[in-house]
């Protein structure tokens, strides 16, 4: 009894029969948050396809369907889609990196990045959809994907119910099998929280989020979001925000994702291309 060796996690089991294995070939788009972003240009940096965020990263179910939509249907953004703010010219639908001190400008940059999204999302092998929050903001009525850092009293904070999530990514499937048939569609929860001054608040949005993503049809679930708090679960793995995952947490989730998707051939490649790329960086530093 005392000679055995102390069990210091719980793992989450994973089969590996029970999801796609995909080649050094294939081809991905994401949509979502941070955690879509670390995933896919990891792939980038090992010689993937990829296209990802076309109108940065986003956080709820409905700004996720809203810029899918856009993309398949061609809904191109005019300057009527802009406002003006503190020098910059923003869109509701766009993270602040899309922001331009030009009207024209901002305006190109956007439908340029949903073009080279939608040439990809056309031929992809998979898409990795990432919601992050049920809570939204709402201005003048309408959800918002990021509030340009205008004062917090312009906007109405909601929290979407599990019906109205379920509905935003039904349709998000949806959209996506029509335009694309043969693409396989991956749900994964990022594990960020959002609300750290109310937890409760986050658990909820969370959990809404949550008991959806298992009964969307024609879709899969990877536990990013149960690999950190459940299996991990320790503060060590986050960074000193105590929000985000730690860089070893990233490390450890990604490779938990990329061996259950990959086949063997693709895993040796990416292998190659990592300690290429860490040799690179080594040398730069001399």
């Amino acid at each position: 009894m005392f000679c055995d060796e102390p069990k210091l996690r719980t793992e989450i089991k994973l089969n590996s029969k029970d999801f796609p294995k995909f080649s050094e070939k294939s081809i991905w788009c994401g949509v979502g948050s941070c955690f879509s972003e670390n995933l896919l240009s990891l792939l980038e940096q090992c010689g993937f396809e990829v296209s990802q965020n076309p109108s940065g990263i986003i956080y709820n179910s409905y700004s996720i369907s809203q810029v899918i939509a856009r993309a398949i249907n061609e809904a191109y953004y005019s300057e009527n889609d802009f406002f003006e703010h503190a020098g910059n010219w923003h869109s509701w639908e766009h993270h602040g990196k899309f922001s331009n001190t030009d009207l024209k400008t901002a305006v190109a940059n956007t439908n340029s990045s949903l073009r080279k999204f939608r040439k990809k999302l056309e031929v992809a092998d998979a898409i990795v959809l990432t919601p992050s929050s049920s809570v939204v903001y709402c201005y003048n009525g309408d959800i918002v994907a990021n509030c340009h850092k205008i004062n917090n009293n312009k906007f109405e904070q909601k929290i979407l119910s599990p019906e109205e999530n379920k509905k935003n990514l039904s349709e998000t499937v949806k959209n996506i099998r029509k335009f694309n048939a043969n693409i396989k569609i991956i749900f994964t929860l990022s594990p960020v929280r959002h609300y750290p001054g109310n937890l409760i608040l986050n658990a909820r949005s969370k959990a809404n989020l949550l008991s959806v993503l298992h009964e969307i049809p024609e879709s899969i679930y990877f536990p990013s979001y149960e690999i950190l708090h459940d299996e991990l679960r320790d503060y060590r793995f986050y960074k000193t925000d105590l929000l985000h995952p730690s860089e070893q947490a990233v490390q450890l989730i990604r490779g938990r994702f990329i061996k259950i998707f990959f086949k063997n051939n693709a895993l040796t490649i990416m292998d190659k291309e990592l300690a290429k790329e860490k040799l690179r960086k080594h040398k730069s530093i001399k």
